[in-house]
């Protein structure tokens, strides 16, 4: 039977009036290396931690879940 080892990376970003919705993480620059690390992606979970009107569905952290065979 196969086993499985996995990661979860947290990226947040602040959002509002003064915010520059950037996220603290580069995924986008990250996958090639945990790609060679055999990791493979198989979920992203977008949360939103904003409270206000203006705010509602803005995605402010996601957790990315990647999974690879247990060696």
């Amino acid at each position: 039977m196969q086993k499985w080892e996995y990661k979860i990376i947290n990226c947040s970003r602040s959002i509002g009036f003064f915010s520059d919705y950037k996220w603290d993480k580069d995924m986008e620059a990250m996958l090639p290396k945990l790609g060679e690390e055999g990791w493979e992606l198989v979920n992203v979970v977008a949360e939103c931690s904003a409270w206000g009107e203006n705010n509602s569905g803005a995605t402010t952290e996601e957790k990315w879940v990647f999974k690879r065979p247990k060696s």
